[in-house]
């Protein structure tokens, strides 16, 4: 059980070896600027998603094909 809950400690000890500190500062700041940048929050951008995946196999208003001006972005 202490196995599966310390695996993803196990994995940034690790990834922070072999990328040293430089890396795993990088890392960090990457993910703080995604966090800080992230249009929407996950439960909202995952409930966009499924509304659109569920429009697309309904076949949606064209018809199931996708218009030249559709707006792609989520």
């Amino acid at each position: 059980m202490f196995k599966i809950l310390f695996f993803p400690v196990r994995l940034l000890v690790g990834f922070l070896k072999l990328s040293g500190v430089k890396g795993g500062l990088l890392l960090a700041i990457g993910i703080g600027i995604g966090m800080l940048i992230a249009p929407h929050r996950g439960a909202v951008m995952r409930a966009r998603l499924r509304a659109r995946i569920a429009d697309a196999r309904a076949g949606g208003v064209t018809g199931g094909a996708v218009p030249s001006d559709a707006d792609l972005v989520l």
